[in-house]
């Protein structure tokens, strides 16, 4: 059988599975049931019943890339010394955008940097709708659409092109298409984009997300572990095994109680999780923060 080892540089994962067995099993599930402290989705319910390592693995897109366009983007110092509130939340705000579902398509990395522009545009501008995840997709030479993309580049891309058109422009398709010369409307593309990021910072570390989250949500990467498809509700952590490989979402807020954890937008559809959010530990599963707009204008 065909083993794959997923080697990312950014999250240092190094243990093998077999693609073809079952990420989710009854047993595996009573297992996760004895020895974690969160809650643990009954087997009956979980969506990836039936998946193979080999399928999840498919759609976990978030791959290392050249540091050549970190190095280029205009980054803003992210001052470490401040205090900081023991909680920040975007999730009660009115540019919170809905959770969506990548499906089988290795995009996460677009959702997130894509919803990163949707929220903090809404946030600090007059635009509220949903930006096109579709557009990074296809357009983002600099990423591999649905074999995966990282943090970075989608926000050079944004800011070499002045934001990403609408949602109905070019709505998601769940596969990749090619860039296209027109909206679905009929109207030019390359004239149809909103959203400039006029200002970018780099959220490094626990202390830059949390910085980064004063102004907006913020999108991180870190390391699935077989477990994560099991997850229902509670606070997440990884067990040191069974790496499947890398994940992005976005961070709608932390608290420090009962210990330091994020609250995440996942793009999985609403079946998982808490309704498609998660809360997981600051310290586990070799969490990195990336890119953010820091400015956003129309």
């Amino acid at each position: 059988m065909k083993l794959i080892c997923v080697l990312l540089a950014l999250f240092a994962c190094s243990y093998c599975l077999d693609d073809d067995d079952y990420v989710v099993t009854k047993e595996y599930v009573d297992y996760l049931k004895r020895h974690v402290d969160w809650e643990v989705e009954e087997y009956e319910n979980n969506i990836f019943r039936g998946w193979t390592i080999g399928e999840v693995q498919s759609f976990l897109g978030l791959v290392d890339m050249d540091t050549e366009l970190e190095n280029a983007l205009r980054i803003e110092e992210i001052e470490g010394d401040r205090p900081l509130p023991s909680e920040i939340s975007w999730a009660e705000s009115k540019c919170l955008h809905a959770v969506k579902n990548q499906g089988a398509c290795g995009a996460c990395w677009a959702f997130a940097a894509a919803n990163m522009l949707s929220d903090r545009c809404c946030l600090m501008s007059s635009d509220k709708g949903w930006l096109s995840v579709q557009e990074l997709v296809d357009c983002d030479t600099k990423s591999f659409g649905c074999s995966g993309g990282s943090l970075t580049t989608p926000v050079a891309y944004i800011q070499s092109v002045g934001g990403l058109v609408k949602e109905s422009c070019y709505p998601y398709a769940g596969r990749a298409k090619g860039c296209p010369s027109n909206c679905n409307d009929g109207k030019r593309f390359s004239t149809s984009h909103v959203c400039k990021c006029q200002s970018v910072a780099n959220c490094v570390g626990t202390t830059g997300i949390r910085n980064c989250l004063n102004s907006g949500p913020v999108p991180i990467g870190f390391s699935v572990t077989q477990s994560f498809m099991s997850y229902k509700s509670g606070i997440f952590k990884c067990e040191s095994t069974s790496y499947l490989g890398g994940h992005a979402t976005l961070v709608m807020g932390y608290s420090a109680s009962p210990e330091c954890n994020y609250y995440s937008q996942n793009s999985w559809g609403t079946a998982w999780g808490q309704r498609g959010f998660f809360n997981i530990a600051c310290s586990t599963c070799n969490i990195s923060g990336g890119p953010v707009c820091t400015r956003v204008t129309d």
